[in-house]
């Protein structure tokens, strides 16, 4: 136990050691004389006790902050050359010589300008400024003092001095002139990471000649906003006048559309073959004498090839076929898997595709060729909502926030590509939303936490909420500007026709096509198993016989119950085999608070190098 506490302390010690700065700050000086636009000339004399060899160190200058505002920071002297790098946020000035190493004490002194402009409140002004500000100095300041001259008078009850890690309000003690123009302090022993912060509050017109600064980072968000409402008012307006589908008549119908199989016809109405779909074939191709289906209950499903399709079978139901029996004229859900059943689904997919296209195809070639323009012009406004948004720094971080918008068109696009027709047919699940939403959430984050850099986080979430949205609304538009062709309007009304039918069967009628025909149910279920009214089809055929399926085997008879659930069974068997690939610190906002350390303007910090 006592091996264990004393190495907890070496940690905390060593970790401590590791974490301190080369230097101790000995003393720490700052003078700000703050004119009547609000601009401060701050002179910094600052001695350092190097307790480590260094070369010398870096005096870190924040100018641009989480509510927006920006700085115009600029160097009017120091007491040795420097060189001054500019960051996203920061401004260092490196001090010291790379081939020279400094110990001991060592002064510097500093002069510039921190040019603020107005505040942002309308009934009131103030200056919010950290002397020290938290957390920017890792090593403790054995002597700190400061003085602050206002161009008028201000009362001491409305003067602030705050110290501590950011957040906290313990009060410290200042002196104001007499002639009521200054504030100064002088104070001891600061611990590392610690800061002290000056609030005073005025009257509104205390600094007649303060200008508010332009908000660049305002116009990034509004020019994000617009161009986010514009893509899609225009991708509607086109969508509306050259995508838009004509009112489609519908006439009923008692048989299946000519020369369509289960699958064709679940096609030409969702847009995509999904797993109901290959159901269906099942049932048809047994229903046909191609197959039987033994059910051992539960996953547990054998398909026995009786025979080969006949010549002249389209070829995507010839390679759903094919893969189904590639290893054996007997498989099982296990043989399936082991094939890589689902790999081999893309090429039937790409058939299926293949097969309606020409003067076959169910949109129009000019239609086709509208979506596909539509969703390439879209990654424009992608590229520039980056830069927009960034607009106040653009290079590096423009880049690093053009990323998740990327990601999101990329995704959208692609989901969009496949559930389209879906979506506007009505049938979509929204089962099938969960990922990509998840996905863009995550990618909100992203983009907000990258952009708060430049605006605060609830400007950055909002206008990257607004552009996500508008670019999935876009993106539908321009997925749905498919509009139909002759063909596609006749096989689909086919289609709609012959599903009415199913839904909407008589029982009086079906009684009597199950008289001429027995088999009649079982001939129209893989239909109704395409088009998603497995339940609705069996539901109608309550009290009416149906002879057991003999193609279909199993401990429970084949009646019109055990089939019509095969679909919700094949569907968990399917996702058994294998998984499916569908493709700073912020400001004080309201008035008559104290303040709290490191609510203000950065002092920004120094460490060493």
């Amino acid at each position: 136990m006592k091996r264990t506490f004393l190495i907890l302390i070496v940690s905390i010690v060593l970790l401590s050691v590791l974490n301190a700065e080369n230097f101790i700050v000995e003393d720490y000086r700052v003078s700000i004389d703050v004119d009547a636009a609000r601009d401060m000339r701050i002179r910094e004399d600052i001695v350092l006790d190097y307790t480590v060899p260094s070369h010398g160190f870096y005096r870190d200058i924040q100018y641009r902050f989480d509510d927006g505002t920006v700085a115009d920071v600029s160097v009017a002297g120091a007491s040795e050359p420097f060189k001054e790098e500019r960051g996203n946020s920061m401004i260092s000035l490196r001090f010291g010589d790379a081939s020279a190493l400094i110990t001991g004490l060592h002064q510097y002194s500093l002069l510039y300008d921190f040019v603020l402009g107005a505040d942002k409140y309308d009934d009131y002004d103030e200056l919010y400024y950290n002397i020290v500000s938290p957390g920017s100095w890792d090593t403790p300041m054995k002597h700190v003092s400061f003085s602050v001259t206002f161009p008028y008078p201000v009362d001491r009850s409305r003067v602030w001095v705050t110290a501590g890690p950011y957040g906290s309000n313990y009060a410290l003690p200042f002196t104001l002139s007499a002639d009521g123009r200054s504030v100064s302090g002088e104070y001891s022993d600061l611990v590392s990471g610690y800061g002290i912060t000056l609030r005073a509050e005025m009257d509104e017109g205390f600094f007649p000649e303060a200008v508010r600064p332009f908000d660049y980072a305002l116009l990034g968000v509004c020019l994000s906003a617009a161009i986010s409402i514009l893509m899609v008012l225009v991708t509607a307006a086109i969508w509306y006048l050259r995508g838009r589908d004509s009112h489609l008549i519908v006439p009923p119908r008692f048989s299946p559309p000519s020369g369509l199989s289960p699958m064709d016809t679940g096609y030409v109405h969702d847009g995509y073959l999904s797993d109901r779909d290959i159901s269906a074939m099942l049932i048809w191709w047994a229903d046909r004498g191609f197959l039987t289906i033994d059910d051992g209950g539960g996953d547990d499903f054998t398909f026995t090839k009786i025979s080969e399709l006949p010549d002249g079978t389209p070829a995507a139901e010839a390679r759903l076929f094919s893969a189904f029996f590639s290893s054996s004229d007997s498989v099982t859900a296990a043989d399936l898997k082991m094939t890589g059943f689902h790999a081999k689904l893309s090429a039937v997919r790409a058939a299926e595709a293949e097969r309606f296209s020409g003067e076959m195809s169910l949109f129009s070639s000019e239609s086709l060729r509208l979506k596909r323009l539509m969703q390439r012009l879209l990654i424009i406004p992608v590229v520039l909502n980056s830069l927009f948004m960034t607009i106040t720094s653009p290079g590096a971080l423009t880049l690093f926030s053009l990323v998740p918008s990327l990601m999101a068109y990329m995704i959208l696009s692609a989901f969009l590509r496949q559930y389209a027709g879906t979506l506007r047919s009505g049938q979509f699940r929204f089962s099938l939303l969960i990922g990509p939403l998840l996905f863009l959430i995550f990618l909100l984050f992203f983009s907000s936490s990258a952009l708060s850099i430049l605006m605060g986080r609830e400007m950055a979430s909002a206008t990257s909420a607004l552009f996500l949205v508008s670019l999935s609304v876009s993106l539908f538009f321009a997925s749905s500007a498919e509009k139909r062709s002759r063909y596609g309007n006749e096989i689909l009304s086919e289609v709609l026709g012959y599903r009415e039918f199913i839904e909407k069967a008589e029982k009086e009628r079906l009684e009597k096509l199950s008289e001429e025909d027995p088999s009649f149910f079982c001939h129209v279920l893989p239909y109704a198993m395409a088009l998603g009214l497995e339940e609705r089809w069996t539901k109608a055929f309550s009290g009416i016989y149906v002879p057991p399926a003999s193609w279909y085997r199993g401990a429970t008879p084949a009646d019109i119950y055990v089939l019509s659930a095969f679909p919700r069974r094949w569907s968990h068997l399917s996702s058994s085999i294998a998984p499916r690939h569908h493709s700073g610190s912020g400001m004080r906002t309201s008035r008559g608070s104290s303040g709290f350390s490191g609510g203000g303007f950065s002092g920004g910090g120094g460490r060493s190098w």
